[in-house]
């Protein structure tokens, strides 16, 4: 796994919303009229892939920068969204991280040689302009294979996997092997870290495109595995989403109903995804309440500040958990003048339906603009959206 063959990888995927013109568009706002870009079919022990080759004046001679040269030419790059911006500054942040913590320095005086010249600043930038372009929402990584060996940098001949990219990956599911060499540069150890999850198979999904990109090094079947990585374009199975979210609780003995009413609010506009208030029975025989939500990893910390701020408690928990979700989509349908929002759901499996639950506020409006019991409007709601399946 390195930057290029991300990209590679990703232009190969054949999607027309991230082509190599996108990326080359990127790379003249990043370095205006200095880089080049070159796409190149190319086989990998029989596979088919392709190459990248990003080359600029600095590829062979790279200054010394450090990474706040580099985060202003993120900060201005207009290409790249606000999420895809803060994406290639963690990657790169981290990437200086582990550089500083290998050199026992601070990472903002750490000088970036080849690792972090000008082509790894368009490598970061261009996976997150792919990502936001293919409108991904996450990155699943399986654990990857690390390489064996030495590798000659500009610190001299080190063992694989490098102190940085060893660095990067602490913690982290990977795996030894993969034949001699480098199988994880430390910039595609950055770009797994800072934006992968790690999953070993993964969720149930359905691949929409494939793409290989090539390493430039091509080691024959005796040194280890075709030197490819592979990209998936994928989406949730029909019928099930699956993905992993967190939960957060904190049990309160000393909150009154009113604050805890202003608390639930406020953790919805936080962004959360569900949020529950439970009974329960705490020390000293008090009755409490359980308060709990669910929410995505990227407002996880967000939400805890907010719980935090908006309740007395001294701490809180909180952990992963999976679920699934069905399917669901909206449809509107028009009833005497009232137009009703029907919720649709469709259950995993394979002869899964779609099932409709009409929306409560719109039932309530057609009750009273009709002057009709609630349970008569649902059922005139519910006709219209029959004979609209079976127009």
């Amino acid at each position: 796994m390195a930057g290029d063959m991300f990209l590679a990888g990703l232009l190969d995927l054949q999607d027309p919303r991230f082509r190599l013109e996108d990326l080359q568009a990127l790379a003249d706002e990043l370095l205006p009229g200095e880089a080049a870009l070159t796409l190149k079919r190319v086989q990998r022990q029989g596979l088919a892939a392709l190459h990248l080759d990003v080359r600029t004046p600095e590829t062979v001679d790279p200054p010394h920068r450090h990474l706040a040269d580099l985060l202003l030419r993120i900060d201005a790059c207009h290409s790249l969204e606000p999420p895809a911006r803060a994406r290639a500054r963690a990657a790169l942040v981290a990437l200086a991280e582990a550089e500083g913590r290998v050199h026992g320095m601070d990472p903002e005086q750490i000088h970036f040689h080849e690792v972090g010249a000008v082509d790894t600043l368009i490598d970061v930038c261009g996976a997150a302009l792919a990502l936001q372009n293919l409108a991904c929402t996450q990155l699943f990584v399986r654990p990857p294979l690390l390489g064996s060996g030495v590798v000659h940098c500009a610190h001299g001949e080190l063992p694989v996997p490098p102190p940085a990219t060893a660095q990067l990956l602490l913690g982290l599911p990977v795996r030894p092997g993969g034949g001699a060499g480098e199988r994880v540069t430390p910039t595609g150890a950055a770009i797994l870290a800072s934006w992968g999850v790690f999953v070993d198979p993964g969720p149930v999904v359905q691949t929409l495109a494939l793409g290989y990109g090539a390493g430039t090094k091509d080691p024959g079947p005796e040194i280890g595995p075709a030197n490819l990585l592979r990209v998936s374009l994928i989406e949730p199975a029909p019928g099930k989403r699956t993905g992993t979210v967190w939960q957060i609780e904190v049990n309160l003995d000393d909150i009154t109903g009113q604050d805890l009413g202003a608390s639930i609010e406020t953790l919805w506009r936080a962004g959360a995804l569900d949020v529950w208030a439970q009974s329960i029975q705490m020390k000293k025989q008090r009755p409490g309440t359980l308060l709990g939500a669910l929410v995505a990893e990227d407002r996880r910390d967000a939400l805890a500040q907010a719980i935090l701020a908006s309740t007395p408690t001294l701490g809180l928990r909180w952990w992963p958990t999976e679920r699934i979700e069905c399917e669901r989509r909206v449809v509107t349908v028009r009833v005497h003048d009232c137009d009703v929002r029907i919720k649709e759901r469709q259950r995993p499996g394979p002869d899964a339906v779609w099932e409709p639950f009409p929306e409560f506020e719109d039932l309530r409006v057609l009750a009273e603009h009709l002057d009709i019991p609630l349970w008569s409007a649902r059922h005139m709601a519910l006709d219209a959206w029959n004979q609209a399946q079976r127009a």
